[in-house]
């Protein structure tokens, strides 16, 4: 991640998505890309942060690379890492107080975030949507009735063909 961030701020970068999915980034590489995110030099509008190991420690480098008036940054995943309590604040404030930017930030299956803090973080973002330009705060978790249907018709196809589980 200190390479990517390095390049990121090189004037030539042009890179405006960025995909880390899965990719064992943890709170100094979450670091080492919020300070790219203020750079000048940096486009990046998405970056997907899912699956990763970013703790509070890294969400809170993140909440700070956002709060930053040169972050262009758009859209933010950071979805099944270990962010507990202390990061989920971070962002929270970040969104409350200092967003320019940001539309969307998904949290979802960060599970050492407490379901209250979670209402608490999309609730802010519906209320102060005008004001701190966040659309989109995915924190819940799906329920079944969203996803029901489809599951069974996808297990049903599995089950009709024994030999495709064998293979």
């Amino acid at each position: 991640a200190k390479h990517l961030a390095e390049a990121l701020r090189h004037s030539n970068c042009k890179l405006q998505k960025l995909n880390l999915d899965s990719n064992i980034i943890g709170n100094d590489g979450a670091k080492h890309l919020a300070e790219a995110l203020c750079h000048s030099n940096c486009k990046l509008q998405e970056l997907n942060l899912n699956g990763n190991n970013i703790g509070d420690d890294g969400a809170k480098c993140l909440a700070d690379g956002l709060r930053h008036p040169g972050c262009k940054l758009l859209k933010l995943y950071i979805m099944g890492s270990s962010i507990g309590v202390t990061g989920a604040e971070a962002l929270a404030d970040m969104l409350r107080y200092d967003n320019r930017t940001l539309t969307r930030l998904n949290l979802q299956e960060n599970p050492d975030i407490p379901p209250a803090l979670l209402t608490k973080i999309e609730r802010l973002a519906e209320l102060n949507s005008e004001s701190i330009n966040c659309t989109a705060v995915e924190v819940g978790r799906k329920k079944r009735a969203e996803y029901g249907p489809k599951l069974d018709e996808i297990y049903g196809f599995v089950r009709s063909y024994p030999n495709l589980l064998s293979a």
